[in-house]
């Protein structure tokens, strides 16, 4: 079986006396370069690990309660894949009148903070159901993919939503100005107005 050749050690071998570039680095009594790396690594790691929530853990805390300075459930209401904080940015044109079609429509907000689930993206496209409704007014097919106490959307405000990804749960026509953007779209099982 043929054994892997480190090349320093090889040049150690031939010139006992010369000592390598890295070698020269170390100072005595300090561990050697890939034991202080994996070290770091390891610990890197683990401080990644305690800072994520698991996705279905329950109880409530402090932290849960109190979503980036904004007052929120302890428990979602509803499942979805992923709940967050998030101010309205923009709405990019008129609703169209409920009166010609039911749609959802794409508006973009501002990631305030990630409570469930996992989205790394500062800015998230959720596709609301018939805006110009407030949520508790809808009363159709989608009545149980609907939720929350959003009587009216204004950019700037801030909101609690529930989210799956749009195209799982709608198949309906949806209004998207944003084309161009590769994002994924979510749609609001529940969107509430954070305090």
């Amino acid at each position: 079986m043929a054994q892997a050749v480190n090349p320093e050690g090889l040049a150690r071998a031939q010139n006992p006396g010369k000592v390598s570039r890295m070698e020269s680095m170390i100072k005595p009594g300090l561990p050697s370069a890939p034991f202080a790396f994996a070290i770091f690594v390891s610990s890197a790691l683990a401080l990644t690990a305690c800072k994520e929530k698991v996705p279905g853990a329950s109880g409530s805390s402090a932290s849960e309660s109190q979503a980036a300075g904004l007052t929120v459930p302890s428990k979602p209401p509803v499942e979805g894949e992923l709940v967050i904080t998030a101010r309205l940015m923009e709405i990019p044109g008129a609703f169209p009148a409920n009166e010609l079609y039911n749609y959802a429509y794409v508006m973009k907000y501002k990631v305030l903070k990630v409570i469930q689930g996992t989205y790394a993206d500062s800015e998230i496209l959720v596709g609301h159901y018939n805006p110009r409704l407030a949520r508790e007014e809808i009363k159709d097919e989608q009545d149980a993919k609907v939720g929350g106490n959003v009587k009216s959307f204004q950019v700037g405000d801030a909101h609690y939503l529930v989210l799956s990804p749009l195209d799982g749960v709608f198949t309906g026509a949806v209004e998207d100005d944003y084309f161009k953007d590769k994002r994924p779209r979510y749609w609001a099982l529940w969107a509430e107005k954070a305090q």
